[in-house]
């Protein structure tokens, strides 16, 4: 026989069906915001410098929105062109190559410190990387030279573009090939004003001075300082684990949320598909790629590279077709790459091996193509990983 509750029961029954109800609704709310913080992958696309700049990075509910990342990566990139470019004529450095013979120029901390670098490497090469090389370029059809900026200029107008941003991309990513070949003379006049020596950087005071009438052109070498700043306003950010990359030049942070490394592709110069040569895994490492395949042009058969050699003031033809680097920074790796291109594979894996350098040569052969990776750059290999 069942006997009715009585009214004190009741109550404790009510108490405790409230209290495992108010249990479950805390736990199930827990198990939502636990979820709500689980890192999510956010990506980013543009474009500067002339190419295109990609950017993925692991989010949190503590990060900012992936626009408000893109409007600060933005400003960064226009701020570098701004000081950096050749293309235009009012930012830092043309004003720099403007300057007065001999007479200190008062410049930024962060453009007399990239000039000190390119200088450093071209001291450890002997002048095979040189960013003066300028004068050299522009007679090869493969740098801003007037000419090379009214073509592009009469490109933008027969296009009836009006896109404000169109003019510099169209002037950096179209060049202006010689109908003929320069020739002896032209090639000795330009030579003449190359060489790093006639630049002084002084990262003390700040200052740059140029003790005879060269052009600097650090396009060798600013793809790789801006990733390496975006990189570093990702960190001011709280964002440490991203994938950073401008015209192939790369840099990635801490691991993938999953505890994976970033797998990066070096894409070959005999790539037909989408598959790369090479699949390399960093964490924390920066890589930069230079080919001969990559801008180029052809009189009679012959391919003629935009990779010039200072020391002989002629494109390089030899048979290194593209070397990746790995540094700790991607402006680093971006000038190594420009410079084992000049030196060619055999010279330049002599160099890495030397200094430390993780560099991978992919060079011709009648067979194909084969490659040759420094000692630095073993671990990266697969086979060994």
């Amino acid at each position: 026989m069942a006997f009715p509750a009585s009214t004190g029961e009741n109550r404790l029954l009510s108490k405790s069906y409230k209290r495992s109800l108010l249990i479950g609704l805390i736990l199930l709310a827990a198990g939502f915001y636990a979820l709500s913080l689980r890192p999510t992958l956010k990506h980013i696309k543009g474009e500067t410098m002339g190419t295109t700049y990609s950017i993925t990075y692991v989010s949190t509910p503590f990060s900012h929105s992936a626009d408000r990342v893109k409007k600060q990566v933005d400003t960064l990139l226009e701020a570098i062109n701004d000081s950096m470019s050749t293309y235009r004529e009012d930012s830092e450095l043309m004003q720099f190559n403007r300057a007065e013979i001999g007479k200190p120029f008062k410049a930024s901390g962060e453009l007399v410190d990239l000039v000190e670098r390119s200088l450093v490497v071209s001291r450890m090469s002997d002048g095979a990387y040189d960013v003066t090389v300028g004068p050299l370029v522009n007679l090869w059809g493969f740098g801003p030279s007037d000419a090379s900026r009214q073509a592009s200029q009469s490109k933008k107008e027969s296009s009836g573009s009006d896109d404000k941003k169109a003019p510099e991309f169209v002037q950096w990513m179209i060049n202006n090939y010689p109908a003929e070949l320069p020739s002896d003379e032209e090639i000795a006049a330009a030579q003449a004003k190359v060489g790093y020596q006639a630049v002084i950087a002084d990262t003390r005071n700040d200052k740059l001075t140029r003790t005879k009438d060269v052009f600097v052109d650090l396009s060798s070498i600013a793809k790789g300082y801006g990733v390496d700043k975006v990189a570093y306003l990702l960190k001011s950010e709280g964002i440490n684990s991203y994938l950073v990359e401008i015209g192939g030049e790369v840099i990635v942070g801490d691991s993938k949320p999953d505890g994976s490394p970033w797998k990066l592709g070096i894409r070959g110069p005999a790539m037909t598909g989408s598959n790369p040569a090479l699949i390399v895994e960093l964490e924390n490492r920066a890589m930069a790629t230079s080919g001969d395949y990559l801008n180029y042009f052809e009189v009679d058969g012959q391919k003629y590279s935009h990779t010039i050699n200072p020391r002989t003031g002629h494109p390089e033809m030899g048979r290194l077709a593209e070397v990746a680097v790995i540094e700790d920074n991607a402006s680093e790796a971006d000038a190594l790459a420009t410079l084992f291109m000049v030196l060619g594979d055999k010279e330049g894996l002599k160099l890495a091996n030397r200094e430390g350098i993780a560099a991978y040569f992919t060079y011709h052969t009648e067979k194909g193509f084969e490659a040759v990776s420094s000692d630095a750059f073993k671990p990266y290999l697969p086979e060994q990983n």
